[in-house]
């Protein structure tokens, strides 16, 4: 990430350790300045960041990347918000408009993130973790206010555009003038809560980048955006799904193509069998887990073949991995096993806190099913 030379190494270097698992940031100059002594968004020295997610069902890998994302923040003394986007499944028709499902779905969604997150002091303040829901925002008129000002200027067309932040394409809603109000109120919430960074997964790319054009027309603070790398489904690009640009994304939709965060380790192992991985073919979600998740959470991903097929071995670098995989050197089985069980020591902290507390699982599988 480059940044003009007048701001200090010591910005650059925070921005580093906060952004260090992230693909893309656009607009940085603005954590910047705030580093180096500018006013945030909030008209104090305190960057806030902001995530925007769906209570939409059970956690999926994808869930650990944010979770990677949110944890360096706050490291960093950033507030982090997780807003609990109610309203914006009701609009993207999730558990068939059932705001008492979506409600049970936004509580496990918090607990998740507790969890993942080693339960971080929540609050408002600095290094500090906080939940809201759109429908807290919606009780006030300065938020409609900004939805208007937000949609002032969009074009149907740009509207459509954007329908891949929902998981739609862009013909999927001329029947449904609500749709067309999702990527207003996506940026509304971010000027409502007077945001410094908005993160999310490269999929909200179209939606940031409206933000950011709405801030320049409106002369407000323009956020900076970070967006972490998308997983893909077990099936790999060849698996297909809703959007454009991520179709091969892992979504909880599709169970079968996606590692949920309370796979017992069968059933890791059971996916991982069936993920796609072709010795001739760069491109795989198991190289992907093993660079994105496994590696830089246990430092390496330890193989163990069986003894007949050689002894156990550790790697730290996936292009490594690739390399001996196409070259022969490593089996695609013992590579996929050596990922479940990865994947399986990562996630035990998570499943023993909701065998301990499964009442709000409960509830999540129960709406589910």
């Amino acid at each position: 990430m480059k940044l003009p030379e007048e701001y200090s190494e010591s910005a650059h270097l925070a921005m580093g350790r906060m952004f260090a698992n992230v693909e893309e940031t656009v607009g940085g100059a603005h954590v910047a300045s705030v580093l180096d002594g500018g006013p945030s968004a909030g008209g104090d020295s305190t960057l806030r960041a902001y995530i925007g997610l769906e209570p939409s069902g059970k956690a999926h890998v994808g869930w650990m990347l944010i979770a990677d994302c949110i944890r360096n923040m706050l490291k960093e003394g950033v507030q982090v918000t997780i807003l609990l986007a109610d309203w914006h499944a009701w609009v993207n028709d999730k558990f068939g408009r059932d705001m008492e499902k979506i409600s049970i779905a936004a509580d496990y969604m918090a607990e998740v993130f507790r969890a993942l997150l080693t339960f971080p002091e929540e609050g408002k303040g600095p290094g500090q973790l906080n939940f809201i829901r759109a429908s807290d925002l919606m009780d006030s008129g300065e938020y409609w206010e900004r939805v208007l000002r937000c949609s002032k200027g969009m074009s149907l067309a740009r509207a459509r555009r954007t329908f891949s932040i929902m998981g739609r394409s862009e013909d999927s809603s001329d029947d449904d003038l609500s749709a067309f109000f999702y990527p207003p109120m996506q940026a509304a919430d971010i000027f409502h809560l007077k945001v410094d960074i908005a993160f999310g997964g490269m999929d909200q790319r179209k939606a940031h980048m409206y933000m950011r054009d709405v801030a320049d027309r409106n002369g407000w603070t323009k956020a900076t955006c970070i967006h972490t790398p998308m997983i893909s489904g077990l099936k790999g690009r060849r698996g297909g799904g809703r959007m454009e640009a991520f179709d091969h994304k892992m979504s909880k939709s599709d169970p079968s193509n996606a590692i949920i965060l309370h796979d017992p380790v069968e059933s890791l192992r059971k996916k991982m069998r069936k993920a796609y991985l072709d010795q001739n073919d760069p491109d795989s979600p198991v190289y992907e887990l093993a660079k994105h998740i496994i590696i830089p959470s246990l430092g390496e991903l330890k193989v163990t073949p069986k003894p007949e097929f050689g002894p156990p071995s550790s790697w730290g670098d996936v292009d490594e991995i690739t390399e001996a995989v196409m070259a022969g050197d490593l089996h695609p089985f013992d590579l996929k096993m050596g990922v479940a069980d990865g994947l399986s020591e990562i996630l035990s902290p998570l499943m023993e806190h909701f065998q301990d507390n499964p009442e709000k699982l409960h509830k999540m599988i129960e709406i589910t099913a």
